[in-house]
């Protein structure tokens, strides 16, 4: 059943509820931050994070065309409240550059998640493309992204956080300026 509300069309009807207008949050100062993991973390954090909260391993390589690069992937069978998620990092001079974590989840979950992203960095705009829906946050240059679609009785979701600085950074060296 599809219904309209508030930032656009809804097919769970419990997710309408949280598309209305929300009361203004407070500003949060803060880096942009999901289920403990954040942009610019460390590789060490990241790994010690990944085993402490979620009781999995990740496994990470480093590039063989640019040393500067990893990637780091692995499952995290208890990070959300004994909920099963799946983490994929692309890291620069071993700090997060891109870090997704993504999973099946039910209507509720997913409903938890969206109410945990806007309880701390506020209410924003839905935006549907196709089957996928997404709402993204945006704070000192770094970016998190709720996307999802629905999977039978449950939803596909990922949340992406990235941090601009850190891979402009990496984009612009050796460039040289032109005089």
């Amino acid at each position: 059943m599809l219904l309209l509300g508030t930032g656009g069309l809804s097919l769970c009807p419990t997710l309408l509820a949280a598309q209305q207008v929300a009361p203004a949050v407070p500003a949060d100062t803060a880096g942009l931050r999901f289920l403990g993991f954040s942009g610019g973390q460390a590789v060490a954090e990241l790994q010690e994070h990944a085993r402490e909260a979620g009781r999995g391993e990740l496994s990470c390589q480093h590039s063989t065309t640019d040393l500067r690069l990893s990637e780091c992937r692995g499952g995290l069978p208890e990070l959300d409240s004994g909920r099963s998620v799946d983490v994929w990092a692309a890291l620069i001079d071993d700090r997060v550059a891109i870090l997704t974590l993504s999973g099946r989840l039910s209507e509720a979950r997913l409903q938890r998640w969206r109410e945990l992203l806007e309880g701390r960095y506020g209410p924003t705009v839905e935006h549907h493309r196709g089957p996928m829906w997404m709402l993204q946050w945006v704070r000192h240059g770094q970016m998190l992204r709720l996307s999802w679609r629905t999977k039978g009785r449950e939803f596909e979701v990922s949340a992406s956080l990235t941090d601009g600085p850190l891979l402009d950074g990496w984009a612009n060296q050796g460039k040289r300026v032109k005089s």
